[in-house]
């Protein structure tokens, strides 16, 4: 309008008509004044209405943007109108990247007829009149891209599937190369694999969307196997991250989002931890204000390939995990204490440690606890102007993601070259000094703090998760002792988790039955684990835990008892029932059917989630077992001769494998098995324990009694061994060496009246 009434203004009556032209200096002045009276009286006229409580359009932010428009973010457009600051910095920012449609100043490029080698398929980006289209030369198929995701370093596009939802490309095109490129690398994902981009493990409905888009929700049917998804906004917007977001406007206020509700910053942080973490969903309900540990697990480094056992990222991590077992996050430190929140990047420089040195250089208190002074002068040995003088470059090293997406460790580690040499861990010295060896790393370490540095304290605690990992039995005593006097939770629940492969001993459901108490709620849903293994009637207690993910882990563990009425099972039903499109949420639901003895209901979903991850070994083999408890053997072989050829290197699968070989009086292909398993893991107690009975009854005494020698030796505390040991030689006639074994059993366990008869009658025979 301010143009159209100058412009009138201004116009001419006639060509002849003389123009009396003001100077530009009047015109200037003269835009101005009407700009202000303008914007004056709308926002004047803004108050009033928000304070009449009159049903005027709302107000919206005017100014514009590359990628949304007020029909896509209606609600966030009104939070710009009263905070355009923020919200300008928001809109160029990478969460109000997070989705959006597609246009030809940032297409035209990637669909102008581009190629694409991966998998042995040859993929073709062009744009005809139906749009940007993707063709796939292996399987003869085109789709049309419908959305974007991300814009640096890469971009990611949406196509359409048939249940309704969509997948995401892992090609991805490379914004500052200006080629495609695939996120997997060479990485060999076929059409059928899970993993592969038609696969659900590239379903963007499940597997993205909710940290793409505000107010997501899945709305999954899983009798109809499709997606009815919705969500408010695209991309991250302001209500995402504020709210709940009100019913009607505020009274006095027209905000959509309360103004007297202030969060507190474990309610700010959980919010970030809400996407910026690697974990399972237990629904699509989670609000700000909300608890992370009531909508979510946290994926912690229980196995090995996900974290380094010093819980440095491995895989795809991104943030919360390892924030949870540092030292900064117990001292309290959240994500907006370094990152701002409209714009995401940091509040202050990082290059000459500045952000750091807030802290740490002036021993400023976060949360009342006090950051230790830094001396950068003598903090480390490297030049003071070099890379490796920088905080960032040593405790936060970059690793690349998605093949061209470098990210920053969060868990804020010491280098420690030692355990690289030790147990193959990165390090930021040689990640910098890459002509350098680890060896070089750990001298250069030792010379300069000393023999045992600060970050020595932190070394069994490694050593004793990578062993656990590698399955040695020797590691459990560590495992206890590092759990005793560890400050930080997540580490606790760490270590008690990896305690779960030694759930039958005493001690450890002492641990676990003490765990119950724990502040931490993930060391208590580690305790549920660990009691419900054995069946320890302790871990009821938890049914009743404030926290969802404690409450869900006790109601797995006793799942064969609670009532199919009862909260806990419905709950429990409701989590597995919102993974329902996934593998993991199908097995899951098998399992919820055993407990309930709903063999058709079990099969149903074991069925399915063969279908849609045909190549997992893990679903193979538990449908294996199901099948063996149904007395349909044979079947059950098929499916752990599967399992074994998916996975050739697990030695559990080939142990079970001989199980239901011999289950089928296949002895040989059962020894056979058993040797497999012993091949890959020497120290195997249960494949030499069943190997050395199988031995005894094919007629191979002596390598049966040799193997039960070596099982005595890797278990110096089990008294059952040598019992059996003890039977094995009495009933072969070798009543001396029956006694001597009886003798060493009860010297292990005084207590064992069987061992105690063995030796007596042995005795007496030996005479």
């Amino acid at each position: 309008m301010i143009w159209q009434n100058i412009s009138a203004m201004s116009a001419p009556e006639s060509a002849d008509a003389p123009v009396n032209r003001p100077s530009m200096k009047k015109w200037v002045v003269l835009l101005v004044v009407l700009g202000a009276l303008i914007g004056l009286g709308t926002m004047v006229k803004a108050w009033m209405d928000r304070r009449s409580g009159a049903a005027a359009q709302p107000v919206v932010f005017s100014g514009g943007s590359e990628h949304w428009d007020q029909n896509e973010v209606p609600i966030s457009m009104q939070c710009g109108a009263c905070h355009e600051k923020e919200f300008r910095q928001w809109a160029g920012s990478d969460h109000a990247w997070a989705f959006r449609k597609l246009g030809d100043q940032w297409e035209s490029e990637a669909f102008h007829n581009m190629k694409l080698d991966a998998h042995g398929s040859i993929l073709q980006f062009s744009t005809n009149g139906h749009g940007r289209m993707v063709h796939d030369g292996q399987s003869s198929t085109s789709w049309r891209a419908e959305w974007a995701t991300g814009r640096i370093p890469l971009v990611q596009y949406l196509v359409p599937a048939k249940d309704g939802g969509f997948h995401t490309l892992s090609a991805a095109w490379d914004v500052n190369r200006k080629e495609w490129f695939d996120i997997f690398g060479k990485e060999s994902r076929q059409p059928g694999d899970w993993g592969h981009w038609t696969g659900r493990g590239m379903n963007w409905n499940t597997q993205c969307a909710w940290c793409h888009m505000s107010l997501f929700h899945k709305n999954y049917d899983p009798v109809k196997d499709r997606y009815a998804s919705t969500w408010t906004e695209p991309g991250v917007t302001c209500i995402q991250c504020h709210g709940p977001l009100l019913d009607k406007p505020e009274a006095g206020t027209g905000c959509m989002i309360s103004t007297r509700n202030k969060l507190t910053p474990q309610q700010i942080h959980d919010n970030c931890a809400s996407c910026h973490a690697r974990r399972d969903e237990f629904d699509h309900d989670f609000a700000v204000g909300d608890r992370f540990d009531n909508h979510f697990q946290l994926v912690l480094p229980v196995q090995p390939g996900v974290f380094w056992p010093n819980g440095m990222q491995r895989d795809e991590d991104y943030c919360e995990t390892g924030l949870r077992l540092s030292r900064m996050g117990k001292a309290g430190v959240t994500c907006l204490d370094c990152h701002d929140p409209h714009t995401g990047t940091l509040k202050l420089p990082q290059e000459d440690n500045t952000l750091c040195l807030r802290c740490h250089g002036t021993g400023e208190a976060v949360n009342g606890v006090k950051a230790p002074v830094i001396d950068m002068a003598t903090h480390t040995p490297c030049p003071q102007s070099s890379m490796g003088a920088r905080c960032v470059e040593c405790h936060m090293p970059e690793s690349l993601y998605m093949a061209r997406d470098p990210r920053r460790d969060h868990s804020f580690n010491s280098p420690d070259p030692l355990l690289s040499v030790e147990l193959g861990i990165p390090n930021a010295c040689t990640m910098c000094h890459e002509e350098k060896s680890n060896e070089w790393a750990a001298e250069a370490v030792k010379k300069y703090y000393g023999a045992k540095p600060k970050m020595a304290q932190y070394r069994e605690r490694t050593r004793a998760v990578q062993h656990a990992y590698e399955g040695k039995e020797d590691v459990l005593p560590l495992l206890m002792e590092c759990f005793k006097r560890e400050e930080v939770g997540a580490w606790r629940a760490t270590l008690l988790d990896l305690m779960d492969a030694w759930a039958h001993e005493p001690a450890v459901q002492e641990v676990a039955a003490a765990a119950v108490k724990d502040p931490d709620p993930l060391t208590r849903a580690a305790a549920a684990k660990v009691m419900g293994r054995v069946g320890n009637p302790a871990a009821g207690k938890l049914l009743n835990d404030p926290f969802r993910v404690v409450r869900l882990q006790a109601e797995w563990a006793l799942r064969d008892s609670l009532p199919p009425d009862s909260p806990g099972m419905k709950e429990l039903t409701a989590a597995a029932l919102h993974q329902a499109d996934q593998p993991s949420g199908a097995m899951k639901l098998a399992q919820i059917a055993i407990s309930r003895k709903d063999v058709k209901t079990a099969e149903l979903w074991f069925s399915k989630a063969l279908k849609w991850d045909a190549t997992s070994s893990v679903v193979h083999r538990d449908y294996a077992v199901f099948l063996a408890s149904q007395g349909r053997s044979r079947e059950a072989v098929d499916q752990m001769q599967e399992a074994v050829r998916l996975a050739p290197r697990d030695a559990n699968l080939w142990y079970l494998l001989g199980l239901g070989q011999i289950e089928n009086n296949d002895e040989s292909g059962a020894l056979e098995s058993f040797n497999e398993a012993l091949k890959i893991e020497p120290s195997f107690i249960r494949a030499l324990f069943n190997r050395a009975l199988l031995n005894e009854k094919v007629g191979r005494l002596e390598q049966a009694l040799q193997d039960l020698e070596n099982c005595s030796s890797l278990e110096k505390g089990n008294a059952d061994i040598p019992f059996t040991l003890a039977v094995m030689l009495y009933r072969n006639g070798r009543y001396r060496e029956a006694a001597a074994a009886a003798a060493e059993a009860l010297r292990r366990d005084p207590g064992h009246a069987r061992a105690r008869q063995i030796l007596e009658s042995a005795s007496r025979h030996g005479r």
